[in-house]
């Protein structure tokens, strides 16, 4: 497989962005993680047009949609639209990857979108990371079957959480707390502390489809559950998820994977989702995943119906 990659004015990478999150979040996520990841690529990376299977779009389209107001009643999308027009070549052979709530938020044609972060839009999900939280050597004690910290607003489903869990002795549900690990860190009641309290990280969609409380809770060592209308876990093709997480569609569902939980199964699916996170999911490390799906597509395209 060959990619070219799209030549992209300055304007469309920015360089950093006016508001970073998670709070605890470096200024870097996907976008420029594939991007550095596919430079370092010289058996895959090509200057040629007519040897190239793909075209790779590089726009960073979190930093452009947040430097522009988050697309609040479409501002800079038509002079975003008008500028990635000129750049495209074949949109029957170009992808591109993004972070963004919603996707790029243009008409792009068949372009394919790498999204970790989809809502109505179409796309191949992919993991929504953030910088590692610190944590302690050892592991702790567990004190919740599972627990969620945040906001209840951004989904229904949240509220619905709330209402079922809030006065739970065992499931700890609360609203946001701050994610910065403190040096004193057992004086301290934060996102790392009761992740890494509780058998499973409950990690309900929000505006978007994932969460990075996901692929949190893995760093973290705790088994993660999606909780959604939609199952946005990445490449599950080609990643064992019902080994290292749980996922339920409702809070029904969730109900009764509660009530029926395997504690020790449960560790072990946290223990191996670290593993995961750290060896195959991590900056450079899921980039591999998105050259699978475009094999995977470019093995569809050559399937041939018979007549």
């Amino acid at each position: 497989m060959k990619i070219l990659i799209l030549n992209t004015p300055p304007a469309l990478t920015p360089k950093s962005q006016a508001f970073k999150y998670p709070a605890h979040n470096k200024d870097y996520g996907v976008e420029q993680d594939f991007l550095r990841w596919l430079k370092k690529q010289p058996d895959i990376v090509t200057n040629d047009l007519t040897a190239a299977d793909w075209h790779y779009l590089p726009v960073f389209w979190t930093r452009w949609h947040i430097n522009h107001n988050f697309a609040t009643d479409g501002e800079g999308l038509n002079e975003l639209q008008a500028a990635v027009d000129k750049i495209i070549i074949d949109d029957s052979k170009t992808f591109t990857v993004t972070q963004f709530d919603g996707g790029t938020l243009l008409n792009l044609g068949q372009t394919i979108e790498f999204t970790a972060a989809r809502t109505t839009n179409k796309g191949i999900d992919i993991p929504i990371l953030c910088s590692p939280h610190r944590k302690p050597p050892l592991p702790l004690k567990k004190d919740y079957l599972a627990s969620f910290n945040g906001a209840f607003d951004t989904h229904p489903i949240r509220m619905e959480l709330l209402k079922r869990y809030k006065d739970n002795a065992d499931i700890l549900v609360q609203g946001g707390l701050p994610t910065r690990f403190y040096k004193r860190w057992f004086w301290g009641k934060s996102f790392n502390i009761n992740t890494m309290k509780s058998y499973i990280a409950l990690s309900p969609r929000g505006t978007s489809c994932n969460s990075f409380r996901f692929f949190e809770a893995m760093q973290l060592g705790t088994a993660p559950c999606l909780l959604g209308d939609v199952d946005a876990r990445p490449f599950k093709k080609f990643i064992p998820w019902d080994e290292i997480s749980y996922y339920a569609a409702t809070v029904d569902e969730l109900d009764q994977l509660l009530r029926n939980l395997d504690k020790n199964e449960a560790l072990e699916r946290g223990r191996k989702a670290f593993q995961y996170w750290k060896n195959e999911l991590f900056y450079q490390k899921w980039c591999k995943y998105v050259l699978k799906e475009l094999e995977q597509l470019n093995e569809d395209k050559s399937i041939k119906i018979p007549l």
